[in-house]
């Protein structure tokens, strides 16, 4: 599996992948804002790559959240409270 983003100007990013969850991310986004997502060539047209020109501000990494195991458990007894109140 790959994914790789390259970067041609400070606005647009070249972004291409093998990997479903990312091509059904990018066909989504582009349903969703069709002036922003071009979809370059298709993963059936690419040897199951998908490859598309996105905006670079939707470019992010972000770490797992960590917590405490004080906030855990209260995060644990306020989804059990909504669930058994529901």
């Amino acid at each position: 599996m790959e994914t790789s983003a390259s970067y041609t100007t400070k606005d647009c990013m070249f972004f291409s992948s093998d990997e479903r969850k990312w091509i059904t991310k990018v066909r989504k986004l582009k349903q969703k804002f069709p002036d922003l997502v071009e979809i370059i060539r298709e993963p059936e047209q690419n040897d199951g790559c998908i490859y598309a020109k996105v905006p670079v501000s939707w470019m992010k990494l972000n770490p797992p959240r960590q917590l405490s195991d004080e906030k855990r458990a209260e995060l644990s007894a306020r989804a059990k409270q909504i669930f058994t109140d529901s």
